[in-house]
């Protein structure tokens, strides 16, 4: 207490008049009757509704005047924060200016107080009707507690002048006085300064006049709300479903509009006291840091138990409440969000967006800028889980921000794994299915892509030698070593870059264009040359102006996939090894080439495209003199005019040469046709039981 302070009575004002002299001009004004009724007489209701006027009376008339010299029996040594009827802003104020007890302000005026930055009417006048009260001494905290606080105060200013006078007569000027002491400081500082650190808010400096937890003084002031007006805030804000005004005027027989105003009552009420609440403000503003952006609602009730405490009115968790009175954050039951949800995702978004690479990969710690706070102990992996929140791919504790695409998707995850992968494991490792096949095919366009080896896909920015076939592998090994190099060489490195067999490579090795001699691989200068003719290959026949290869009809077929071909038909087709040619055909040009082991057909999937469901078990691949191609079914059912014919020639008795000139016929050859020619079309038609009563 200041020494010029004047010391406060100890009894209770015995009039209004008494806690404020300077009323005694308007004693004769009719309205002012009251001034001379005991403040503990009157009702609590009137009585603040007198503190009111008086504190505009103070703001219209007495401005410039000292609030002691205004109210002569204001108690001394009162904190006046926290108090839940104080407006943030005073409370703010009453801190920064150091004016927060009863001690301090009384010198200050009130023209002072409204000059300061942001304090207007509506956050002196409480103020100033706060001050009223206690000068009633209806509102004085007891002597006990009082006295106690005193003390308090007391001891921390003595504890703090301690330091500073040590410090000051140090040198020590501009070091701030809470820093630790050096050990050659006198133990009467060090003691000072462990007293200090020792203060908590549940000690005599507080906890005397502090009131009720926020949770509890929530509770309180919805519990002095008129029935209905609470009835209707708890169903219209405190629900995940809000209930319709409808039913709830149906139910209270009432119209819509009428709910409607119970709700508006009850939630100005409500944020009436969540504005002016210190403690309330205090709580919110702390949410608010800590969410920053977004958290898990886990990790804010750990890091602020006070928000996750029960309103007894309403049996709703504090945090919820507040939720739906308007503070400043929203929650879902899972995530906090500071302002909202929906904010917080579009930021997250963008985040993302902005720190992806050039993969679309994330790094989690990009949401250090989501979230400044640090807190001791938080949920593992929430930021990624946070992630997926908002719609992006998590995989390996990175998140992906590009996964519309299958193309996309694996170079993300290539460029986290960071060594080559199979098709297999790239789609197994996607949080959707998708086949191999068609990540192959989407890579091998893509110039992101390479492939390795057989089996193994890779990223071009890391560099190396793109796998193409074995055999060019062997050409390219052929040429770094000088045009030869040894067998086992060739397999040693080859077989587990393109993950095949030794087998493959070594038989790679002594086909053209290449050649082994001794263990010794070399370029070839002969072309491979078939071993068997046309004639002498199986299911090759030669019908009219056209070679016709007959086979099975397989899933491969259908699916797309090449077709192996005879050697001997490159002779007919005049296709030369390393060739590739372009057939035609009804169905648009059709590939051949014979660029491995083996001559290759394209694919022929789409001329079983009329088939549907029920495509031929055998066809016959049609290569034309003139350069064409075709695929025509293997018919086998008894509705085939050889079969009818063979029927009329076993009832006619035929000799052989008039059966022959029936057939010849009726399969498309000159009447004179060889028995060879005959034979050989018959066999292409799949009538080996008819070919075969024709002598060889």
């Amino acid at each position: 207490m200041s020494p010029d302070s004047p010391e406060p009575a100890d009894d209770t004002a015995l009039s209004w008049l008494d806690a404020a002299p300077w009323l005694d001009e308007l004693r004769s004004d009719p309205e002012f009757f009251w001034l001379d009724d005991h403040p503990a007489d009157t009702d609590p209701e009137v009585a603040r509704a007198h503190c009111d006027l008086i504190a505009v009376l103070v703001v219209e008339t007495q401005a410039s005047t000292p609030i002691g010299e205004l109210l002569p029996l204001l108690p001394g040594g009162v904190d006046l924060i926290p108090d839940p009827n104080l407006p943030t802003r005073t409370a703010n104020w009453l801190l920064a200016s150091s004016t927060f007890t009863t001690d301090r302000i009384r010198d200050v005026t009130t023209s002072a107080i409204l000059a300061s930055r942001g304090m207007g009417m509506g956050s002196v006048l409480p103020l100033l009707s706060r001050l009223v009260k206690l000068s009633t001494h209806a509102d004085r905290v007891g002597g006990d507690h009082s006295d106690a606080r005193r003390r308090a105060v007391d001891d921390v200013v003595r504890d703090l002048e301690i330091i500073a006078r040590w410090r000051y007569a140090t040198g020590d000027e501009t070091t701030p006085l809470l820093d630790p002491l050096p050990d050659a400081a006198p133990s009467v500082a060090h003691d000072a300064h462990r007293r200090l650190h020792a203060l908590t808010a549940a000690g005599p400096l507080v906890a005397a006049a502090a009131a009720a937890n926020v949770a509890d003084q929530l509770s309180e002031r919805l519990a002095a709300l008129a029935d209905r007006d609470r009835e209707v805030f708890v169903e219209r804000r405190l629900t995940d479903d809000r209930t319709p005004l409808e039913a709830i005027g149906e139910r209270f027989g009432v119209s819509r509009e009428r709910v409607r105003q119970y709700e508006a009552r009850g939630l100005d009420d409500l944020y009436a006291w969540l504005e002016g609440s210190s403690d309330a403000q205090f709580l919110i503003e702390s949410a608010v840091a800590i969410t920053d952006t977004v958290r898990p609602l886990d990790d804010l009730l750990a890091a602020l138990p006070a928000i996750g405490e029960e309103v007894a009115a309403v049996g709703r968790p504090l945090w919820r409440v507040l939720v739906g009175i308007g503070a400043p954050f929203e929650v879902d039951g899972v995530w906090a969000a500071s302002p909202t949800l929906a904010a917080a995702r579009e930021q997250t978004t963008a985040l993302l967006d902005g720190h992806a690479d050039e993969y679309g990969v994330v790094d989690p710690a990009v949401f250090a800028d989501l979230t400044r706070a640090a807190l001791p102990d938080e949920t593992p992996h929430w930021r990624t889980d946070w992630a997926a929140e908002v719609g992006a791919v998590v995989y390996r504790d990175r998140i992906l921000t590009r996964t519309g695409t299958i193309e996309d998707y694996a170079a993300a995850l290539l460029s986290i794994h960071g060594e080559p992968m199979t098709p297999e494991e790239l789609v197994a490792a996607f949080h959707v299915q998708r086949s191999a096949r068609s990540m192959v095919n989407q890579m091998t366009g893509d110039e992101r892509f390479i492939r390795v080896s057989r089996s193994q896909w890779g990223l071009r920015a890391w560099g190396g030698r793109e796998y193409a076939t074995i055999r060019a592998a062997i050409g390219d090994l052929l040429d770094d070593l000088g045009g030869s190099a040894p067998l086992e060489e060739l397999v040693d490195q080859l077989a587990p870059r393109f993950d095949v067999k030794p087998a493959s490579v070594v038989a790679y090795a002594a086909a053209p264009p290449y050649r082994t001699d001794d263990g010794v691989v070399t370029r070839a200068d002969d072309a491979p040359q078939p071993r068997k003719s046309p004639a002498q290959t199986r299911h090759l026949y030669r019908v009219g102006r056209a070679w016709k290869l007959r086979v099975a009809v397989n899933a491969e077929h259908l699916r797309g996939s090449g077709s192996p071909l005879p050697i001997a038909l490159t002779t007919a087709l005049a296709l030369e090894h390393g060739q590739t040619r372009q057939l035609s055909s009804a169905r648009g040009d059709q590939p051949v080439s014979w660029t491995s082991l083996q001559p290759n057909l394209g694919s022929i999937r789409r001329f079983f495209a009329d088939a549907g469901d029920d495509p031929p078990g055998e066809a016959f691949f049609v290569f034309t003199d003139d350069g064409a191609f075709d695929v025509e079914p293997v018919v086998l059912d008894g509705e085939d005019p050889t079969d009818r014919l063979l029927a009329a020639v076993g009832a006619a008795d035929a000799d052989p040469a008039t059966a022959s000139t029936i057939l010849a016929v009726a399969v498309g050859l000159p009447e004179d046709a060889s028995t060879d020619e005959l034979r050989a079309a018959l066999l292409a038609r799949g009538e080996s039981d008819l070919a075969a009563l024709l002598a060889p």
